[in-house]
């Protein structure tokens, strides 16, 4: 999974991979990530700063909602 996620160019698709594939091991809509952002960049292989302005974005877009580790895909 790890590999799929790190081969997409941009961070946005980076993070929407990642989430897509933390969702199909769900059955609710919502779901919990097992990072915190420092983390989470780190597994993404991103500045953590760059992380929080992307996930702000894909906010303001619509595709997701998040609270801290708790993520909603929109899309």
């Amino acid at each position: 999974n790890k590999i799929n996620v790190l081969t997409k160019r941009t961070i946005k698709d980076k993070i929407l991979e990642y989430l897509r594939i933390c969702s199909k091991n769900k059955t609710n809509t919502k779901f919990n990530i097992p990072f915190n952002r420092e983390e989470l960049a780190d597994y993404l292989c991103i500045n953590r700063s760059a992380l929080s302005r992307e996930l702000s974005l894909l906010k303001d877009e619509g595709l997701i909602e998040y609270k801290k580790n708790e993520f909603t895909l929109l899309e």
